[in-house]
């Protein structure tokens, strides 16, 4: 039995050995695989994308503890919060009980995020990025004895280094920002009741809330023990203190949460009535260090949370802040601070939105260096109809802010602000124009104020600015100013200020806008050297940053500026509307002079996508001087290249959109539009495509040409300019030209299609037509001549600065073999019209030689006629004499037969002699046809063609 025993023990022993080889080897052999399974797995089942770098598994290190560490945790929202990674950990570290593996509950010894940056983002419509879970639809199909059990962990303690945590939530217009945080947490969590202690630092905390910064960059420091209820989750704050710079908070109450619901009740008091404590709140920024500041009065913080807070509700809120005849002075200034009452307390009720809210400001007044400043308001049902009743009053001399709170080194400020303004009623009076239920009074005046310091480039000085309150509108009565070298002068008015200020509507205002003078360069900052050799001071290379146009404005102004200076562009007679509304600004009517002529201008500049801002313009320039044009605006020696190597004047229209790139500067492949283009007294220097032209052509005279006035239209798109066909006349060459440019490498696509006077040519081509002609005037006896004109179409391809010109003549043919076809192809036609001259000359021979032959003929039969006629005639007498001469009856018988025989033989003698004539007539004329045809055919045989 002990035998069976032992073999029993090493048997588990050996196995427990296998297993824990096991556990070592298969990660390693199988890293790769089971990491790629894993990765696959888990981006199936959330809407975002997650991903990690290297990781760790160690089983021996913290035995009989596992450790892993993973690497670089990214998870990566999708649509519709594109841009936010939900996290982004340098490492995590996890601490695992081995044998825990083989339980009911996993110990989890130690969680540790190094480096983690959370970003928490909630849309204005609750969806929020942390709901990043997919719907897993087989576990519903299960059946309910065979879903999967809960996932029972216990966790012992977790830590935060170096953390970065942003909580941003549009729905409530609140903004956390956590940086420099370091947290531990330590508890037991396998029991259902234990307390967990908690100690938080961050080193940056800064709270933004309904567009207003509360805190920007405080210290803050939390030390909390809570009683965690986990059956119930209810947790209570015990042990506690919260510090917040110098302000110490002790917090007390519990937050429980059963289910979808959150309910709270805490409230929390400051502990020390120090008004040093509520004064290290004020930003860095607003106020110097206060070490060493003389401070006195009372003060009090305090408040309370409580209620349910869920989709349809939240809960209830109060808050105290009291300031009891406060005092500050700094050691090394002359006056003081005093006289600083607070009393304000904020009453929210428990409700689906904050319309129970009331804000009573009782007082807020203060004496600085004996100028006074009294405040106080009460606002309540703020969200459905704002009820106000505030006012304010004060007298201060700028000059004495120096004299309380030390001023950065060099600030200078003077000048003086007097107020004394009031207000009271409902909204919704002023909403529908019952005026004179609302009180709205009052004026508000700054006048000599100078502002000059070592962090601005020039000084600000506001000689007047006056805005007068009524319940209609406030009243800009008059702002006259200087800011550096540029000088402002505006009145108008703001409509809805009330709007505006109390129900976060659209600010709508119109105004008039002077000024002799507007120096851009000076505002925007330093000028950037052209050259090293210009200017010692390195260039600013410092890229423009997107300048946005606000939200929640709808301004309509006026302007007219005699001078405006930007970059190195001078702009007088500015005038025009711009129309200040939806983040975009809208131009009209704008025009002004530059570069020795009038450009006018409509157009639009839209910052509603921050990172692609859009701009569209109708421009309409009037005789401008091109060379000023070009060396002014870079865009224009992008899209039109050539316009560099031009002098004399342009006018051009131009409808054109497109985007911007973070830095301002163009989109070039966004651009879209059209124009026209109108020139006068154009020349061209050292334009490479026209010299390359020159060069090709052998016609050094197009080189340096004048282009005559031209006139054509082009459209923008593809990022490219592209021209559409026009007629110009460079030296005696008139051309029709058409192509495009890239704005990209300003690679170059045009065709040029004009007719060459022969003369035009060097040496080479006279040379070539000379030969050519003497060999074929002196074997054909031709005239033949060199043509005035020649078909010319140039293909101009390659870039602006390296041209490649390629000439084509009709038929495809090169220079050389076209000046051979255009004197063959004239002494073809020589030829032919000798030719044809031949062929006639022929016919007309033919026709002399048939003519006479005729009349030889007609000769002929007319001769062989009469002598017929004639010996027919001498036949018939002698016969009738042998008749007469017959003496009896029968010799008269005898004589008539006999004279009757006569008569017939001289009448067919007759027949025979007129026919043998016809015979030779028509032989003579048949040969005189046949001589003629030979001579036509001989004609018409001849060949013309010049080999």
């Amino acid at each position: 039995m002990a035998k069976w025993t032992k073999w029993i023990l090493l048997s588990i022993g050996i196995l427990i050995l296998l297993l824990l080889v096991a556990a070592v080897l298969v990660p390693v052999l199988y890293k790769d695989k089971i990491e790629a399974v894993v990765k696959e797995q888990v981006n199936k089942h959330v809407n975002a994308t997650v991903d990690w770098g290297k990781w760790d598994l160690s089983l021996f290190r913290s035995f009989p503890n596992a450790s892993i560490a993973v690497q670089q945790i990214r998870v990566c929202n999708k649509a519709p919060f594109e841009g936010i990674c939900l996290a982004d950990v340098g490492e995590l570290r996890v601490t695992i009980g081995i044998m825990s593996l083989f339980s009911d509950q996993i110990k989890i010894k130690d969680v540790a995020l190094v480096q983690p940056f959370i970003h928490v983002k909630v849309l204005k419509d609750g969806r929020a990025n942390w709901d990043i879970a997919l719907p897993d639809s087989t576990q519903a199909e299960l059946p309910q004895q065979e879903k999967p059990a809960k996932f029972n962990v216990a966790l012992k303690k977790y830590s935060i280094t170096q953390g970065h945590i942003i909580y941003d939530d549009e729905s409530l217009t609140m903004l956390l920002d956590f940086d420099q945080v370091e947290h531990t947490g330590k508890g037991d969590f396998t029991q259902d009741l234990f307390t967990l202690s908690t100690s938080t630092q961050s080193g940056k905390a800064s709270l933004s809330y309904g567009g207003m910064k509360y805190l920007r960059n405080v210290v803050a420091d939390a030390q909390a023990d809570i009683d965690m209820d986990l059956p119930h989750m209810k947790f209570t704050f015990k042990e506690n203190n919260i510090k917040v710079n110098q302000l110490e908070l002790g917090l007390d109450g519990w937050v429980a949460m059963p289910a979808d619901d959150i309910d709270m009740d805490l409230k929390w008091n400051m502990k020390k009535s120090d008004i040093g404590a509520l004064l290290s709140l004020v930003p860095a920024e607003f106020a110097s260090n206060m070490k060493g500041v003389d401070m006195s009065g009372k003060a009090a913080f305090n408040g309370y949370v409580k209620g349910t807070y869920n989709e349809k509700t939240m809960p209830g809120f109060g808050v105290t802040v009291q300031v009891d005849n406060g005092r500050f002075k700094y050691p090394d200034l002359p006056a003081s601070v005093e006289a600083i009452f607070v009393d304000c307390n904020v009453q929210s009720p428990q409700g689906k939105d904050l319309d129970g809210m009331v804000v009573d400001l009782k007082r807020f007044a203060l004496k600085m260096a004996g100028n006074p400043v009294e405040a106080r308001m009460h606002l309540s049902t703020p969200i459905s109809d704002p009820n106000v009743d505030a006012a304010i009053k004060a007298d201060v001399d700028l000059a004495n802010i120096n004299k309380v709170v030390p001023l950065p080194k060099g600030d200078e400020l003077s000048g003086k602000v007097a107020a004394d303004v009031a207000m009271a009623g409902r909204m919704s009076d002023v909403e529908a124009k019952r005026y004179e239920k609302f009180k709205a009074q009052g004026q508000l005046a700054l006048s000599g104020m100078n502002y000059k310091s070592d962090s601005l480039p020039y000084p600000v000085a506001i000689k007047s600015l006056v805005f007068d309150f009524s319940p209609k509108f406030l009243a800009l009565t008059n702002f006259t100013g200087d800011i550096g070298r540029s000088d402002l002068q505006a009145s108008g008015r703001v409509d809805n200020y009330l709007q505006w200020w109390l129900k976060d509507s659209t600010l709508t205002g119109t105004f008039d806008v002077k000024s002799n003078r507007f120096d851009l360069n000076e505002l925007m900052g330093p000028p950037k050297p052209a050259t090293a050799e210009k200017s010692a001071t390195p260039a600013d290379t410092t890229p423009m940053n997107v300048i946005e146009v606000p939200a929640r404005i709808n301004f309509s102004m006026a302007a007219a500026i005699k001078e405006v200076i930007y970059d190195n562009l001078h702009l007088t007679d500015a005038k025009g509307a711009l129309h200040v509304h939806d983040q975009r600004v809208d131009l009209t009517g704008m025009g002004f002079n530059l570069f020795d002529g009038r450009i006018g201008m409509d157009g639009a500049y839209s910052t509603q996508d921050k990172a692609a801002p859009k701009f569209d313009m109708d421009l309409k320039v009037a005789d401008v001087d091109i060379k000023k044009l070009v060396d002014g605006v870079e865009m224009v020696r992008n899209m039109a290249p050539i316009a560099k190597n031009c002098t004399g004047r342009i006018s051009t229209t131009l409808a054109l959109e497109g985007k911007l790139d973070p830095h301002m500067n163009p989109v070039m492949a966004s651009l879209a539009g059209h124009g026209t283009l109108k020139t006068k007294n154009i020349a061209l220097v050292d334009f490479k495509p026209l010299m390359e032209i020159s060069t090709v052509l052998k016609m050094p005279q197009l080189a340096t040409a004048k282009v005559q006035d031209v006139d054509f239209s082009y459209d923008i798109q593809d990022g490219k300019m592209i021209t559409k066909p026009f007629d110009v006349k460079i030296d005696r060459l008139t051309a029709n030209v058409a192509g495009s440019t890239a704005f990209e490498g300003q690679v170059i696509d045009y065709t040029m299609k004009t007719k060459v006077p022969t003369d035009m040519f060097g040496p080479e081509a006279g040379q070539l037509v000379g030969n050519l002609l003497g060999q074929m005037n002196k074997a054909i006896g031709s005239n033949a001549q060199l043509p005035k004109e020649l078909d010319l179409t140039a293909k101009i391809t390659g870039t602006v600065m390296k041209p490649v010109v390629k000439p084509v003549f009709a038929g495809g043919k090169d220079l050389k073999e076209t000046v051979k076809e255009e004197v063959k192809q004239q002494l073809n036609e020589q030829i032919g019209k000798a030719k044809e001259d031949a062929i006639a000359k022929a016919r007309e021979e033919a026709a002399k030689l048939l003519a006479a032959a005729q009349q030889q003929a007609d000769d002929i039969k007319a001769r062989a006629r009469s002598e017929a006629a004639n010996l027919k005639g001498q036949a018939y007498k002698a016969a009738n004499d042998l008749v007469d001469q017959a003496n009896n009856p029968i010799a008269k018988a005898a004589a008539k037969i006999a004279a009757d025989k006569a008569k017939k033989a001289a009448d067919d003698k007759e027949q025979q002699f007129n026919a043998e004539a016809e015979k030779r007539a028509d032989a003579l004329v048949d040969q005189a046809r046949k001589q003629g045809d030979g001579l036509i055919q001989k004609a018409e045989a001849t060949d013309t063609t010049v080999k």
